[in-house]
């Protein structure tokens, strides 16, 4: 019986910069199928042929070991349903064939590293070791730091910092947020960013600003508006910010 969904697994020949076009070469043998189901169009799976790297592995393993002392429960039950959770919610696919952490993709581990990061900034879940060791993807820790109010040096609570810092005179209330780009820091890391600057301070804690956007601005109660007489954000006063 012939699958109702027919693929098969080609070969990218060349690439065409004006036209922004794959060239590709299929191997397909079933011509009753080709004329019978009138195939016009294709689907292509782009698969990541890098090799995962030990360190990817190991850090989602102490990731997931973190969550696992914090939850009290074995980590290879952590470890199953944070892949379920993860193919579900981040990927929409289900979960009928769980992939592995051994022999997958650099791409897919890395989403996956990701996801686990988010998770523990989200539950505010403690950690042996700085979570800037375990992630490849600063900028999306970061992120996910600034959207919790998480300092994404040390995980305590954060104000949001501006990077570059806004100008001396500046009303804050005036000036659109809005692509802006900023970090979350605790007071701590906050005073010691001043104290050394922000380039050697990124450059220290190997991290980088991300932009702000209306998650963000929403978070910290940041104007939004460009205009002069719309200088309220949706959040009022009420959420505080640091000078930077």
């Amino acid at each position: 019986m012939n699958s109702p969904i027919d693929t098969a697994k080609g070969r990218i020949t060349g690439y065409d910069e004006k036209t922004q076009e794959l060239l590709i070469r299929v191997p397909y043998t079933n011509y009753q199928n080709l004329i019978r189901r009138e195939y016009k169009t294709v689907t292509v799976q782009l698969n990541d042929s890098r090799l995962l790297s030990d360190k990817q592995r190991k850090s989602c393993y102490a990731m997931i070991g973190e969550i696992a002392d914090w939850m009290g429960e074995e980590k290879y039950e952590v470890k199953q349903l944070m892949k379920i959770e993860f193919m579900t919610s981040e990927l929409q696919q289900t979960a009928d064939v769980l992939f592995s952490l051994s022999d997958s993709p650099m791409s897919l581990i890395c989403a996956f590293q990701g996801f686990i990061a988010r998770f523990i900034v989200r539950n505010d879940i403690p950690t042996k070791r700085p979570m800037l060791d375990y992630v490849d993807d600063v900028g999306d820790y970061v992120y996910a730091c600034l959207a919790n109010k998480k300092c994404c040096i040390c995980g305590r609570m954060a104000d949001i910092h501006h990077s570059p810092a806004l100008g001396k005179g500046i009303d804050r209330t005036k000036i659109n947020h809005i692509g802006m780009t900023a970090e979350p820091l605790c007071r701590e890391h906050h005073q010691e960013c001043h104290r050394i600057g922000q380039k050697s301070f990124d450059r220290k804690y190997h991290i980088e600003p991300v932009k702000i956007d209306k998650v963000i601005a929403k978070a910290y109660g940041l104007n939004t508006r460009s205009k002069k007489g719309e200088n309220k954000s949706e959040q009022g006063d009420f959420m505080r910010t640091v000078n930077t």
